[in-house]
């Protein structure tokens, strides 16, 4: 008898040379044979001849040997890590729960993690085994003990600080630890959060890096904790005293281990260190070519002036933060733009900048313009000064609130790029350092592209360009001069720039563009597939924010089976505004007008805590108050979330899917609070979506058992794989030891799945599937072999199940999806779908 072998975690080698990548593989492989599945994404160009890295390919390289153990990526140089990041963000959430980037050194950390992978080792010890492969080498050459000064873990002078510091109060009363996973480490936009979550306790709070040795710092200062340099991997001291000093370390501590990097925020893509030669930096692929203009922010002389009413400065000082908070629009944003711009409403409060300018009017008695010239020049030349990429480039968040405060204070007009007017003609923008706040203005209707003379790829800005699909190039000042010029094009994929091009050149661009247009994927709604019996299967896309719709919309998805809206919720200190809400919810619609959109109420518990909803602790949160039990429990809770998704879905195909539905019940009682819901609406004269589909995701063995008699309820179906495969096989989703009950082809989750099936078709209720099993494109085949037509997944997996569905036969899948249901084994299972697919 075969014992059968735990999954075993799987490597990608994301190397900037294909030769290097091959290489290490094949050393790699000789620690551990065919046991360890290893991938590589390697090289750019069409054969990966170039040096470089893609995140497609990443995303491509991870796809190919995901399991339930995850994937460990091991990256060469520094570009490398930020295309992993972004791969890993345009992956399928439930994929990218399951995959950790390592800092570790590139050939000897795959080495070392492939040795440990074969063993079967969890996907964190393999990660910590690579990381500390340099260990045998830096003993033997007397260089140990640096390396243990900075091995996450180990002992660091910042404990005797942090400690001292507390003995100097004399106050602390609370502290806690915590390891920071974010790959970018202690970035701006989680550093945001921190500051903010601090704020909403009495206690004073401070951060200290154990393993750098650096602290402790305040945690009312962005700018304070820049200076800490934290990194991915860092063990993290949080420190407070004052009257709820638990309360804040533990959850300061909670939010610290909750930064992942995998929000709804496109991180940069990989910044090409070296550029050839007549290029700039790639930042948002796509052709532009139109009439130039430029960004004019010209300031007045700020000459320093002293006061006598300082008072009266310190009060003009403040009203002007108030009214360009106002003006940047820091509050009511939603999605990626609100992230970034969060980050620029704490920099209005930090105390590093402000209390900088308020002591510079009080003992120096200069006036608030001079004052808070000097604090922002201060506090941006203290992020320009870090070495990590991410947080240098923060110094231009810094000077763009700077600018907006100083024109307010002087009394000079709003920045502005003559040309770019509403309904003028659109042009390409030639600035020098597009500010977030500037990019989260441009819209791509207007803007054809952006050349920015000396921004770089992992600011805020570029984020955002991205985020709106703005081809664009940065470091372009060697290429652009800083006045005249005509007609400008560029081209972000290349990094090339021309001012005044010839006719010529202009032609050649004109194909390009249409090579790149027709290059992209399918259109919105091409995700259909008529197969030759007259069945046809649409590809939906789950979702969590409006650049996941984005991406899922580049990829043809026929519309959204399942937009997760719990990403409104977490890292706040009080759940969204309905307006926060609506306002989100529009953004996504509108990428998705005239498709289906499901929303998903809020599916918190379980794996996804809310800290301000003051939830009981509960001994097994998967199977305790989640999902539609803690709504009903919240009554104002949910009734606020369905008038949001009401007043949003005006004019859109908008419908509501229930999460964790055990018994009708919850859905009478959810349908009534929908009903009051919208006869308020339509009382008030508020213009909302009406009638909307009530559904429910089948997530729960129970609810699957009694599918025909929620069918007299609901008005659809989704199937929720992942939790229901866990429940039905009392295996937790994730557990290092468990993966072979990870599988949905298991014949027990199948035959729930076929009972959901018939109840739909008896009851005539579509039924759909928006698990992770629908992105798998064996699974996929068995799900349609079962009767589900409509398969709902991330972006990343729609192209894959397209070609392994396209030339589907249904009555040969019906009989594999027979013989899986009569399986013993998922393997078997599989197998009966793989022959069935062959016929």
């Amino acid at each position: 008898m075969t014992v059968p072998q735990p999954p075993r975690v799987a490597l990608v080698l994301v190397s900037h040379s294909r030769a290097l990548a091959e290489a290490t593989a094949v050393l790699a492989r000789q620690m551990t044979g065919d046991t360890v599945a290893i991938a590589i994404a390697a090289g750019s160009g069409p054969d990966g001849g170039e040096l470089g890295t893609d995140a497609t390919a990443i995303v491509d390289a991870v796809t190919a040997v995901d399991g339930p153990a995850g994937t460990v990526v091991l990256m060469d140089l520094g570009s490398a890590l930020l295309s992993a990041d972004l791969a890993r963000d345009l992956l399928d959430p439930e994929v990218a729960a399951r995959v950790t980037l390592t800092a570790a050194p590139f050939v000897e950390g795959a080495v070392a993690a492939a040795a440990l992978a074969g063993t079967g080792a969890p996907r964190e010890a393999v990660a910590r085994e690579a990381r500390a492969a340099l260990g045998p080498k830096a003993e033997h050459l007397g260089e140990a003990a640096a390396t243990a000064a900075v091995s996450p873990g180990a002992p660091s002078p910042a404990d005797a600080v942090a400690d001292q510091a507390s003995a100097d109060h004399g106050r602390t009363v609370g502290t806690a630890e915590a390891v920071i996973r974010d790959p970018a480490g202690l970035h701006a936009r989680p550093a945001a959060r921190l500051v903010a979550l601090a704020a909403g306790f009495s206690a004073s709070v401070t951060l200290a890096d154990l393993t750098r040795g650096t602290g402790p710092a305040p945690l009312t200062s962005m700018v304070a904790l820049a200076r800490l340099g934290v990194r991915a991997g860092d063990r993290l001291r949080v420190a407070a005293s004052g009257p709820d000093a638990e309360a804040a370390v533990a959850a300061l501590a909670a939010a610290i281990e909750s930064f992942t990097g995998t929000g709804d925020t496109p991180p940069p893509l990989n910044p090409k260190e070296v550029t050839p030669s007549g290029r700039a930096i790639p930042v948002t692929p796509g052709v532009a070519l139109g009439p130039l203009v430029r960004l004019d922010r010209a300031l007045p002389d700020v000459p320093e002036r002293r006061t006598d009413d300082p008072a009266g400065e310190t009060a003009r000082l403040a009203a002007a933060i108030a009214t360009a908070r106002t003006m940047l629009g820091v509050a009511g944003r939603g999605g990626t733009a609100g992230d970034i711009l969060a980050v620029q409403g704490a920099l209005l409060d930090d105390p590093a900048i402000v209390g900088r300018a308020e002591a510079l009017i009080g003992t120096e008695r200069r006036d608030a313009a001079s004052a808070w010239r000097a604090a922002v020049a201060e506090a941006a030349a203290a992020y320009g000064a870090l070495d990590d990429p991410y947080l240098k480039a923060r110094e231009a968040d810094v000077r763009d609130i700077g600018r907006a405060v100083l024109r307010l204070l002087v009394g000079a007009a709003p920045a502005g790029a003559e040309g770019l007017r509403p309904g003028g003609p659109p042009a390409v923008l030639v600035v020098d350092d597009l500010a977030p706040s500037e990019a989260a203005q441009l819209d791509p209707a207007t803007v054809l592209g952006v050349i920015d003379r000396r921004g770089g790829p992992t600011s805020h800005a570029a984020i955002l360009l991205r985020a709106a699909g703005i081809p664009a190039v940065a470091g372009a000042a060697a290429l652009v001069p800083a006045a005249g010029g005509t007609l400008a094009a560029l081209d972000g994929t290349t990094g090339e720039v021309w001012i005044d091009p010839d006719a010529a050149t202009q032609a050649t661009l004109a194909g390009r563009r249409t090579a790149f247009a027709s290059a992209r994927p399918a259109a919105p709604g091409e995700r259909r597939i008529r197969l030759g019996d007259g069945v046809e299967i649409a590809l939906w896309a789950n979702v969590s924010g409006a650049a996941d719709a984005r991406a899922a919309r580049a990829a043809g998805a026929a519309g959204v089976g399942l937009l997760r809206t719990e990403m409104l919720f977490l890292d706040r200190l009080d759940p969204p505004s309905e307006d926060e809400q609506v306002a989100a919810l529009r953004a996504i619609l509108g990428v998705f007008a005239g498709c289906p959109v499901v929303v998903r109420l809020l599916d918190a518990g379980g794996d996804k805590p809310i800290p301000y909803l003051a939830m009981s602790a509960e001994a097994n949160p998967y199977l305790g108050v989640r999902g539609i039990r803690l709504l009903l429990d919240r009554p104002e809770l949910l009734e606020a979330q369905i008038r949001a998704v009401l007043i949003a879905g005006h004019g859109h195909d908008v419908r509501i899917m229930l999460p964790m539905v055990t018994e009708a019940d919850e859905l009478v009682r959810t349908r009534a609070a929908l009903e009051r819901v919208q006869a308020a609406l339509a009382a008030a004269g508020t213009p909302h979506a009406w009638p909307v589909p009530l559904g429910i995701m089948v997530e729960v063995p129970a609810s699957a058992l009694t599918a025909a008699r929620l069918a007299a309820h609901a008005d659809f179906f989704s199937i929720g794989t992942n939790d229901l495969t866990q429940y039905t096989l009392a295996a937790e989703r994730g557990h290092p030891d468990l993966g072979r009950f990870a599988d949905a082809a298991h014949p027990a989750v199948l035959r729930l799945i076929a009972e959901v099936v018939a109840a739909g078709a008896a009851a005539d209720r579509p039924v759909s599937v928006c698990g992770e099993a629908a992105a798998d494109p064996q699974v996929a085949r068995l799900l349609v072999g079962l009767g589900v037509r409509t398969l709902s997944m991330g972006a990343a997996s729609l192209a894959g199940v397209f070609r392994a569905l396209s030339a589907a036969d249904v009555p040969a899948l019906e009989a594999g999806a027979r013989a899986a249901l009569a399986a013993e084994t998922p393997e078997a299972a599989r197998a009966a779908i793989a022959e069935a697919a062959e016929t």
